[in-house]
């Protein structure tokens, strides 16, 4: 994922040669153990009303959880009951349930969030339980929906990376120090993959990879993140040729985008850039950038909450990353008339059509990118047609009354499961 006004997310340390073989049995204890939980417990009641929804995961940006939980409180749900560190935004019909501080501090944040999703579904008795990214948010609703005897979703929010290799590509703490791959726990985390009741996917490829080894395509749905196109206006003038919105980590390659612009440059001495987020390659950047000599045509602006305002006066959007689910920046930038020119990753075709409102690119080809960029900033007429159909696209897959609309056909599948035949 690639969420907009990027907050930093921990980085881990670098995998000793120990650590990562550590790290697999550990993981695989706990999906072992949730895996013997729900032999014990067995299968789910449906419920006869589905009034709330409780969610469990960690939110380190508010546009990216917006982006996921506004749509929930639109389909037919009386609340949304959020177990989070802290409450990233203060929305109408979303409660958060937060450990306090020093409980994270005394239990982890983890066991922290899991104590606190069992006060909730005591308190609040929600229908259906939710977990964002397998590990550790989806095993968490699935020990707890399981102990309610309520059906459990996982949100796959970053793609089949969650789960290929044993999650080892994840932007993932404690995965990424698996440092290969491990074929063993992707194995057993397929199992566990397969004891929830629903898959939510963000496109085709990572529903088909699932399909492919034995989860139910009836379990498996794909829902997107959504953009309310109210939060775009007519743009100003576009000032900026080029936008990178994302975390400044490894996994997104920011120090790439750095070498895009230095090559789009060699063309067009006059292009500007920006790069919106914050994040611990933020030095290198600034380094790299001064070593390519394109110090003058960079600006970084750090984390932002004008990201729309700033989005509205690019001309094209980059996305480097390695891997990515579908990246709610590209699609806040498709919607606000960007063009997209982006690695060929994760779920980004769902969005990007290749010649019709942007185009993809083999991962890390760096003069493809800069040809495509300089043809665009080169011919304004491409670049309008495009713009005019990046906006189309984006209202039609991601807009919010749609997102919304597919969540409320998804909950009443739940509603219907529960009444007798």
């Amino acid at each position: 994922m690639s969420p907009t006004g990027a907050c930093d997310g921990p980085e881990a340390p670098a995998p000793g040669p120990w650590r990562g073989s550590l790290t697999a049995v550990l993981v695989g204890c706990v999906y072992s153990l949730a895996l013997l939980w729900c032999r014990l417990r067995g299968r789910p009641r449906r419920p006869a009303e589905l009034r709330k929804v409780a969610v469990v995961g960690t939110f380190y940006n508010t546009n990216w959880f917006l982006s996921h939980a506004v749509p929930l409180t639109r389909a037919g749900i009386e609340e949304l009951v959020v177990v989070t560190d802290a409450p990233p935004a203060a929305v109408p019909g979303i409660r958060f349930v937060c450990p306090p501080r020093w409980v994270r501090s005394a239990a982890g944040r983890t066991i922290a969030k899991l104590a606190w999703l069992f006060l909730a579904g005591l308190r609040h008795r929600p229908a259906v339980y939710m977990g964002y990214a397998l590990m550790p948010g989806a095993v968490m609703a699935l020990i707890a929906g399981r102990a309610f005897g309520r059906p459990v979703c996982y949100q796959m929010t970053g793609g089949p990376v969650e789960v290929a290799g044993g999650g080892f590509g994840a932007e993932n703490p404690v995965l990424s120090r698996l440092a290969r791959a491990r074929p063993g726990l992707e194995r057993l985390a397929l199992r566990l993959v397969r004891e929830f009741d629903q898959v939510i996917v963000r496109g085709r490829r990572a529903k088909a990879y699932l399909v492919e080894r034995g989860v139910p395509p009836p379990a498996v749905a794909v829902i997107p993140g959504s953009v309310d196109p109210g939060s775009f206006v007519a743009p100003p003038e576009r000032t900026l040729d080029l936008v990178f919105v994302g975390r400044l980590v490894e996994l997104k390659q920011p120090l790439q985008f750095v070498e895009i612009l230095a090559a789009v440059a060699t063309h067009r001495p006059s292009t500007r850039a920006l790069m919106i987020g914050g994040g611990p390659l933020e030095d290198a950047v600034r380094g790299h950038a001064s070593a390519l000599g394109v110090s003058g045509r960079l600006e970084l602006a750090g984390k932002s909450d004008q990201v729309a305002a700033l989005l509205a006066r690019s001309r094209v959007f980059v996305l480097t990353s390695r891997t990515e689910g579908l990246s709610i920046a590209m699609a806040e930038a498709m919607m606000a008339g960007v063009v997209p020119v982006v690695a060929d990753v994760g779920e980004l075709s769902e969005l990007v059509c290749s010649g019709s409102n942007g185009y993809l690119v083999t991962p890390n080809d760096v003069a493809a990118f800069a040809g495509h960029i300089v043809d665009l900033l080169a011919q304004p007429l491409l670049w309008s047609r495009l713009s005019t159909a990046a906006a189309a696209a984006a209202r039609a897959h991601v807009g919010l009354d749609h997102v919304s609309s597919l969540w409320r056909t998804q909950l009443d599948l739940i509603r219907d499961a529960s009444r007798p035949h």
